[in-house]
């Protein structure tokens, strides 16, 4: 168990995310105490469990005995340490309850709320499992953090995209944008109508719309008729740039090399 001290208090974050504070360590700083014979002060055990039995909360490690009572190897969740402070109720213990809330609570929570590995996971949240069951939580967590690099190298890739795609849409204006379209979809080669449909039907998706059904209507109503779908796009819906915007996500490669092409014959 990774156990953190912050102010002489011991505490840990357990597998559910709870702040977890050593009950001997509270006490002392409730006031649950009592001079022993030996002239140490110790804590008054007996207050304590008649006060923990009142919240109806049962100790789960620690140095508790077969009768259930607390000991000083016991942790108590926050929720616990609250109401003993309410049970205190005297100067030293509201101060002492303004440092585990304002300062320790919140430093175990920022320090002490991970494991590094999985070898640390299972000894702080699983230490009493047998050998079998430790290999498989260590090879599930494994491949978790595996997810995770993926996920995050995904993460970071899908930013890049992001990042040349706004690039590509904002620096190109309109009339190279319909240019652009038309020669990126015929990079296909033969398999142009496949990217035409492929461009349309993304369109589609994202406006909620039939192009062919459409373009038919306006072509029944009025003169001159438009000749395709990019027409329609162009001409009626003006979203020429919203379409180049799916085309550089669907074709990327190919629409940076067109646009740096049609920049370099510009410049000449």
């Amino acid at each position: 168990m990774d156990i953190l001290t912050i102010h002489g208090i011991r505490g840990f974050i357990d597998g559910n995310g709870t702040a977890k504070l050593n009950l001997e360590d509270i006490s002392h700083g409730l006031g649950f105490t009592q001079r022993a014979a030996s002239g140490n002060e110790v804590v008054r055990w007996e207050r304590v469990n008649k006060y923990l039995a009142e919240f109806g909360f049962i100790p789960t490690c620690g140095d508790a005995d077969s009768s259930q009572q607390a000991g000083k190897g016991d942790y108590i969740p926050e929720n616990i340490f609250y109401r003993l402070a309410m049970k205190a109720r005297n100067e030293v213990a509201e101060a002492f309850q303004a440092k585990v809330a304002d300062e320790i609570l919140p430093s175990i929570r920022k320090t002490g709320g991970y494991v590094a590995n999985e070898n640390a996971f299972i000894e702080t949240y699983l230490p009493f499992v047998d050998d079998q069951t430790r290999a498989m939580f260590k090879q599930t967590l494994a491949v978790v953090r595996q997810q995770n690099e993926v996920i995050k190298s995904q993460r970071e890739e899908i930013e890049y995209k992001e990042t040349v795609i706004v690039g590509l849409v904002d620096d190109i204006d309109l009339a190279a944008k319909r240019q652009i379209l038309n020669r990126v979809v015929r990079r296909g080669g033969k398999k142009y109508q496949e990217r035409w449909r492929e461009l349309y039907k993304q369109f589609e998706m994202k406006y909620h719309i039939n192009l062919f059904t459409r373009l038919e209507r306006y072509n029944e109503n009025n003169k001159p008729k438009l000749k395709n779908k990019i027409e329609y796009i162009d001409k009626v819906m003006g979203k020429i740039p919203e379409l180049y915007e799916i085309a550089a996500k669907l074709y990327e490669n190919d629409v940076k090399e067109l646009a740096q092409e049609l920049y370099e014959l510009n410049g000449r």
